[in-house]
């Protein structure tokens, strides 16, 4: 396995999100931020604001309301699925995330932005493929783009066996998921690597 290790220091990532940050339903001791964690070496600290319901205006609310501890200078996140099933539109959720580099650009904050998970149902992957598009598009060149969807799968089989209920992933997915972000923050975060 791939042991990662910064010089004298721990990194600090502060995550914020929905349900997919958050690792519900197990909790965040098994979310996939927690497993970047374990795999880095626990020279990644994931700080977990991730909550369960959350749409993209609620998590900005909360990142404006709660002041980051001085040492952490990343933020990481995740949201727009939830804003989807509750009929937000296109527009609106897309200004949200203009707010959010705007807030993050203010506080001098490196963003990373995981683009949204397409999910089994696909009812709902119109409008989810369609966000991930706009986010990519808007959010490109402003902050570190994370796509998490292969450590899940692409065909619609490898997604059936990802997730619990169609949007949730199971717990092994989650592992999967942090697996997969580690080397990708580690670059991000320019931490020295070493194989072991």
């Amino acid at each position: 396995m791939n042991k990662y290790f910064g010089v004298h220091y721990m990194e600090y990532i502060a995550c914020y999100g929905d349900s997919l940050v958050q690792g519900f339903p197990f909790g965040t001791r098994y979310s996939w931020t927690a497993a970047v964690e374990k795999a880095s070496g626990s020279k990644i600290k994931m700080l977990n604001y991730g909550l369960c319901g959350d749409c993209c205006d609620d998590i900005l609310y909360r990142m404006r309301q709660y002041a980051l501890p001085e040492y952490v200078h990343h933020v990481l996140f995740l949201g727009g699925a939830n804003d989807i099933m509750q009929g937000r539109s296109l527009e609106h959720i897309l200004d949200d995330y203009k707010r959010l580099l705007k807030w993050c650009e203010e506080k001098q904050y490196k963003l990373c932005i995981v683009l949204p998970l397409v999910s089994a149902e696909e009812g709902l992957n119109r409008h989810l493929l369609n966000l991930r598009q706009a986010v990519e598009q808007l959010c490109k060149n402003k902050a570190m783009l994370l796509d998490l969807q292969p450590a899940i799968g692409l065909t619609a089989a490898e997604r059936s066996r990802a997730y619990l209920d169609g949007v949730h992933p199971k717990a092994a997915t989650y592992e999967l998921m942090g697996n997969y972000a580690v080397e990708y923050l580690v670059n991000w975060l320019n931490i020295k690597t070493c194989l072991s």
